[in-house]
């Protein structure tokens, strides 16, 4: 069986599953992970929030470049396919009119603005498109309400194919676990299934994650920090849990 993953940025499907990523494949299972938000920024003047951004990345211009290369060895490490969308991240997006959407922390975990609501069907038709038949799909479940999570959650979640969803992480480590249950309740009735991770697997699910370094001050302390939290994540999961509605089964 072929697992694809959507990951809307360059770490996150890692982050999140990379110790089930790992065990797959070991197991002679193929996995690809297809990543939305991995276009080029046009070269024209950034705004001041995306520049402060690629300041705590400790990066420049060339942001989105390095980071598909710190995820090109990331997907090495687990033996992933690496695969990358047309897609802007969204700090680098811009209204018709030429302001760019987002601007703040408070507009990135806001929701999609009005004006790129189509975008949601966009990519709902280039995955009908491009996705084989025989492909076991897997999904952000959107925990922590990014944008670009809720973007790929949304879009994929009106494709007719079954269908996984996977926690956010580190997102979904806030508030021990709360925010997941959060993301569960509703009307539709939703089933989880467990997939171990060994400690081998584990070790390299931290390997894979701290390739990432522009993203690990960010989140964690150091390193040994993320790869402590990795592990942590893993155990209280039971391994890597996903979710799939009743619907889909």
């Amino acid at each position: 069986m072929k697992w694809i993953y959507l990951s809307p940025h360059l770490d996150d499907a890692i982050y999140s599953c990379g110790g089930l990523i790992w065990e797959q494949i070991q197991s002679g299972q193929e996995v690809e992970i297809w990543t939305i938000c991995a276009a080029d920024p046009p070269e024209d003047q950034f705004s001041p929030y995306a520049e402060s951004l690629h300041q705590d990345w400790g990066l420049g211009k060339d942001a989105i470049k390095i980071r598909r290369e710190e995820d090109r060895d990331a997907c090495q490490i687990l033996g992933a396919v690496p695969r990358y969308l047309s897609y802007l991240d969204c700090i680098y997006r811009k209204a018709p009119r030429g302001d760019f959407y987002y601007q703040s922390d408070q507009e990135l975990f806001g929701g999609l603005d009005p004006g790129e609501l189509t975008l949601i069907d966009t990519l709902t038709g280039q995955l009908q498109d491009q996705l084989p038949l025989d492909a076991q799909l897997v999904a952000p479940l959107g925990i922590g309400n990014h944008v670009d999570h809720d973007l790929t959650r949304k879009a994929a979640s009106r494709l007719e194919v079954p269908l996984y969803y996977y926690a956010d992480y580190p997102y979904a480590m806030e508030n021990e676990g709360k925010e997941i249950q959060g993301f569960l309740f509703g009307s539709m009735d939703w089933k989880e299934e467990i997939f171990p991770v060994s400690e081998v697997g584990i070790l390299h699910w931290g390997e894979a994650a701290r390739t990432y370094q522009s993203q690990t001050s960010i989140f964690w302390e150091n390193e040994s920090a993320l790869k402590e939290d990795i592990s942590e994540f893993s155990a209280a999961m039971g391994g890597v849990k996903l979710w799939k509605t009743v619907e889909n089964d």
